[in-house]
């Protein structure tokens, strides 16, 4: 494939966020390097070795998965070569979905798309999911009941979803249909009352302790935040954090 169609193809796959991975293969005893971008399962060049590729490719499932981005990996080839495996993930944006389109919604769509995140934002009521309120064209909008919105976009380990509705009601039913998705974020505004309330539901239905335990809430870091503005910058805060550094309990509670 020539230079410039592949790099017009790994530019459409960073869009439609397809995993890239760019993989240095270093060989100790040799002394040299080659570099390899592993897209759409395969890597391009084409390693003639199958138990590297296959090797590259699970790689490369483990970090998407682990949400995290290097790994240094040591293999054998097939001739038991020792060789050392840089493995980098290179994600698309991260996409925000806020389900609730009011005050406190709004706000966060318009912060994250400050940030740069891809942002959708879903309601029930059209003049609240409006050019109106959202007049960049970089945020997309759904109209939709909220049974069903979730079906209607992929959420997966490059997504975050904020739930900021007009009732406790409508918040539960979202997290309802939004815990077990692949998302790495979860968060869900309320009284810490009203979050135990609703926790406190959704394990009576059969939602286990460890899946409910994913849900940031009442949501965004602690920094007293007031106005739909303040609000919206402890939440995204929560998001930038909770995405960069994995291992830290950023919820608050």
């Amino acid at each position: 494939m020539p230079v410039r169609t592949l790099l017009g193809a790994l530019e459409k796959d960073a869009r439609d966020g397809q995993p890239l991975a760019v993989i240095r293969i270093l060989s100790p005893a040799g002394g040299s390097t080659t570099t390899t971008v592993f897209r759409l399962g395969d890597p391009l060049p084409q390693i003639r070795d199958e138990q590297v590729t296959a090797r590259i490719a699970s790689a490369v499932g483990d970090l998407a998965r682990k949400g995290a981005e290097v790994n240094l990996i040591e293999i054998a080839d097939a001739d038991g070569n020792q060789l050392e495996l840089v493995v980098e993930l290179i994600r698309s944006k991260l996409h925000v979905v806020i389900f609730g389109g009011g005050h406190v919604g709004q706000a966060v769509a318009l912060m994250s798309a400050i940030v740069g995140y891809r942002v959708t934002v879903v309601d029930d009521r059209e003049e609240f999911a409006s050019r109106k309120r959202l007049t960049d064209p970089a945020i997309e909008l759904l109209v939709s009941d909220y049974d069903t919105a979730s079906r209607k976009i992929e959420l997966d380990s490059n997504s975050a979803v904020v739930i900021v509705t007009r009732g406790h009601q409508y918040d539960e039913v979202c997290l309802r249909s939004v815990i077990r998705s692949e998302a790495r974020y979860v968060g869900m505004i309320g009284s810490r009352r009203r979050v135990l309330a609703v926790l406190d539901r959704l394990n009576r239905e059969g939602f286990s302790r460890e899946e409910l335990s994913r849900l940031h809430a009442p949501i965004g870091l602690k920094i007293g935040g007031r106005s739909p503005q303040e609000i919206a910058v402890s939440i995204v805060a929560e998001i930038i954090n909770h995405m960069n550094n994995s291992e830290s309990d950023s919820r608050g509670r």
